[in-house]
């Protein structure tokens, strides 16, 4: 079997160790210890043991090619390391899309509790100044691209969206073309607000991982995505972006901060509804997907967008 056939993600940890030295330009030898990393749903992660130390081996997950680019993945990659909020990067594979970037040692994945710690919200709003200040990525792919192909996927699969979820894509398409007629603001994005993505350690700078979805994206995206998910009020949002950009925001920016938030529930809402049906891990998609729209339902029906639509 070849490199680009193999199913590499189903390889087990001996295996993997034996078989991955095969592909080009391997810079790490051949004496490999694989010991299995159990958090990620799109990837199988692996810490890779070496005579010359420990790095972080990522192995595409079954299934990721359809929403995943490994090549602009890996371009983010390389930006946020230069731009100082990612590891470095050591290996690229461009034909299977395996990585190996610096181990983070010490580093924990982020919980809720620590992104909400005022060390952790000035932490977050660093990464994304600095991430967001680095140089364009070759693609873009807005908030607003991925809401739409990941309809036009649920569509091709067959499957019927219950009502309320039909009510979100109707109230939705609206407030996006409203949006979207007011221009962005391209920067390069993670685009991933999971919060096990950021990866912190005590007395040393948070850092981002998984640039899975990686691609330029509108300013307002990252930040509303962090304020809703994590259910950080308004005036503190202001705050919290005031730090970010160094001015106070106008109420135009108070209004894509929030709507940028609202989309996000739908793009992930829809985002997991897709995968339920594509993918077959041990993760409930149906589940995840529902509480992202119903929430994304709450705020289309608030006064609040109501008056965010207004200030746009």
């Amino acid at each position: 079997m070849t490199n680009t056939t193999m199913t590499w993600h189903a390889l087990d940890a001996l295996t993997l160790a034996r078989t991955v030295p095969d592909l080009p330009a391997w810079p790490f030898g051949t004496d490999l210890r694989m010991e299995r990393i159990s958090s990620g749903t799109t990837n199988v992660n692996w810490r890779m043991i070496s005579d010359d130390g420990i790095r972080f081996l990522k192995v595409p997950g079954h299934g990721a090619e359809a929403f995943v680019d490994r090549q602009i993945a890996h371009e983010a990659a390389l930006v946020a390391a230069a731009t100082g909020v990612g590891p470095a990067v050591l290996f690229f594979d461009d034909a299977t899309g395996i990585e190996v970037t610096a181990f983070l040692d010490g580093y924990r994945s982020s919980g809720a509790g620590d992104l909400l710690s005022p060390t952790g919200m000035s932490e977050v709003m660093r990464l994304y100044r600095q991430l967001h200040g680095g140089e364009l990525l070759s693609v873009t792919k807005t908030l607003f691209d991925m809401i739409d192909e990941h309809q036009a996927q649920i569509a091709e699969t067959g499957r019927r969206l219950q009502p309320y979820q039909i009510e979100v894509q109707e109230r939705w398409r609206p407030i996006q073309e409203r949006y979207l007629a007011g221009g962005l603001e391209l920067v390069p994005g993670h685009n991933d607000p999971n919060p096990p993505n950021f990866m912190v350690k005590p007395d040393a700078p948070m850092m981002l991982i998984d640039f899975d979805y990686a691609a330029n994206t509108d300013r307002y995206y990252e930040l509303g995505a962090y304020l809703t998910i994590l259910g950080i009020p308004r005036d503190l949002g202001r705050t919290l972006f005031a730090q970010y950009s160094g001015a106070e925001p106008t109420e135009s920016q108070l209004a894509r901060l929030y709507l940028s938030g609202v989309g996000t529930l739908v793009k992930w809402g829809h985002w997991a509804l897709y995968n339920s049906v594509v993918r077959d891990i041990d993760f409930d998609y149906e589940k995840y997907g529902a509480g992202m729209l119903l929430g994304a339902l709450t705020m289309l029906t608030s006064e609040e967008c109501a008056r965010a639509v207004d200030a746009l």
